[in-house]
């Protein structure tokens, strides 16, 4: 005879449901197997396998458009990314498909994407050489800038897609901290790949390597260079990309209602953590649009020359990515945030210095414009950044991650596509103003755009200024943006009780959605 079963007061009902919910919630779960991992780590070192870091160098002294248009176009351009910011946003928050949110945006930035891409890079086959040498032929700047706004269009689907389903992949933040440790680590090699074969092919051919340089002529082979390896990759990565919008599962349920676009933009401005957090990013906006790699291409004529300098950095480089989980587990991510960001650029202040008022007693030239005297400064550097550099771009991520939740815990529901492009909104302010000004800067301190391709050095006043916009002016921005973090109010505590409370919600959400999918065959025999 079997014992009868025993019966439990609601009391006892309630506490059984909360332990199993402590149970599900304490434990640090991982639900992205190994062959999710390996999957995503391709992907996204793929979403940064390209030579877009080229594309000034392609624009200037290949494509040649006139600096007057560039930064008359950037005046256009900025007024369309914000009207296709809103657009963007208001598709991708309402989009609810049985692939998800996010999935079908990723593959629209995959091989669609990749096409654009690619068409971009060969515009200069489209036209004859008499209109491509021509700085100010209209329909080649015609082409060049509707081209470039249906660039601009898909690819900030892809960004906003990407970034929302990041805070999805996994409902457990160590989980998610353990994917971006190990993706992000792979991609700076992977990723490197595109750049490292275009940095060589370039300097070889600069110093005289390739044999055909004299006979073609330099300019003739970087233009080769780069209308190969451009749709080359583009193509690879697009068609990777594509591959894993087949695979990819969104973890973290969506509400089904559909948000209203003012409702969120209101609730994503008045969360104080997520305001001082785009605040942060608005003011780390700010520059020039010149960075070391135009410093080590139009001063030192040696664009690879952060690859050799940066060799004993590859022993630093993974000390940030294998010790971030245990680095979040002490502190909070706004600490570890802030931390990593000022020590990887403050060090360009002391170098600086060093290289601007240091000259060679040999001819009398200032340190910056030798290789020898900064290789082992700029070598120091690397290290120094290889440090946190895995710190740096884990919490660079995990904050995004860390503001949509918060968004869901204070509000019930999530905004990943209104809080993706609200911060991509206050950041493009300042960037479209850097893309404005940075060819009146050029203009300014005297910029060659042919010097490059033509074998010839850049003016003294030009070299200075694109050292001093590379390093030192970096370094204060960056100290800037942090200033705004220190009202970012969600310290290790509240950070973890977070997630705690969302884990109980989300699993009471999962259960509730289980009992209705059963209950719905019944309710359907009862009707018929």
């Amino acid at each position: 005879m079997s014992e009868e079963k025993r019966t439990y007061t609601p009391a006892e009902e309630l506490e059984q449901v909360n332990a199993k919910l402590r149970e599900l919630v304490d434990v640090d779960r991982r639900v992205i197997n190994k062959k999710q991992t390996l999957a995503y780590m391709l992907f996204d070192g793929s979403r940064g396998f390209n030579i877009d870091g080229h594309k000034d160098l392609f624009n200037d002294s290949i494509l040649k458009l006139s600096l007057s248009f560039q930064s008359t176009y950037n005046v256009i351009a900025g007024v369309w990314d914000i009207v296709d910011d809103f657009l963007v946003a208001t598709v991708v928050e309402k989009t609810r498909t049985r692939w998800g949110k996010f999935v079908p945006y990723i593959f629209l930035g995959g091989l669609p994407f990749a096409l654009l891409a690619t068409a971009y890079w060969l515009l200069p086959l489209v036209f004859s050489p008499e209109h491509v040498n021509n700085f100010n032929y209209l329909p080649k700047l015609l082409v060049y800038a509707v081209l470039d706004m249906l660039i601009e269009l898909t690819g900030n689907f892809r960004n906003v897609a990407i970034g929302g389903y990041m805070s999805t992949i996994t409902p457990y933040p160590s989980d998610r901290r353990r994917l971006l440790a190990v993706s992000n680590y792979f991609s700076i090699m992977y990723s490197r790949i595109p750049d490292l074969i275009i940095e060589f092919s370039l300097d070889s051919i600069k110093n005289g390597l390739v044999k055909s340089a004299a006979t073609k002529g330099t300019d003739y082979l970087i233009r080769r260079q780069l209308m190969v390896i451009g749709p080359a990759t583009a193509l690879l990565s697009g068609l990777i990309v594509s591959w894993y919008a087949t695979i990819a599962k969104e973890r973290v349920h969506q509400r089904i209602e559909k948000p209203k676009v003012l409702e969120s933009l209101k609730i994503v401005f008045s969360n104080r953590p997520v305001l001082m957090y785009m605040l942060s990013n608005a003011l780390g906006s700010f520059g020039t649009g010149l960075t070391t790699n135009d410093y080590y291409r139009q001063v030192l004529n040696m664009t690879t020359f952060e690859t050799f300098a940066g060799i004993p950095s590859f022993f630093f480089q993974p000390y940030g990515f294998a010790h971030y989980n245990k680095f979040a587990a002490k502190y909070s991510t706004k600490s570890l945030y802030m931390v990593s960001q000022v020590f990887a650029k403050t060090f360009y202040i002391p170098l600086w210095f060093y290289g601007r008022f240091l000259k060679t007693k040999k001819d009398g030239k200032y340190f910056f414009q030798g290789r020898i005297p900064m290789f082992p400064v700029t070598a120091v550097w690397e290290c120094i950044y290889a440090t946190f550099w895995g710190v740096k771009s884990i919490s660079l991520a995990e904050i995004g991650n860390e503001c949509n939740d918060y968004i869901e815990w204070k509000c019930g529901y999530r905004n990943e596509a209104t809080l993706s492009i609200a911060s991509a909104f206050i950041c493009k302010i300042p960037a479209r103003i850097n893309n404005i000004l940075q060819p009146r800067y050029k203009q300014w301190v005297g910029y060659d755009q042919t010097a490059y391709t033509e074998g010839r050095e850049q003016p003294l006043r030009a070299q200075k200024w694109i050292f001093a916009m590379a390093t030192i002016l970096p370094a204060f921005i960056v100290l800037s943006s942090m200033i705004p973090m220190f009202w970012y109010n969600v310290d290790k505590e509240t950070r973890d009780r977070m997630y705690r409370e969302l884990n109980e919600r989300r699993t009471r959400m999962a259960e509730n959605l289980t009992h209705m999918r059963e209950e719905e065959p019944q309710q359907v025999n009862a009707e018929c």
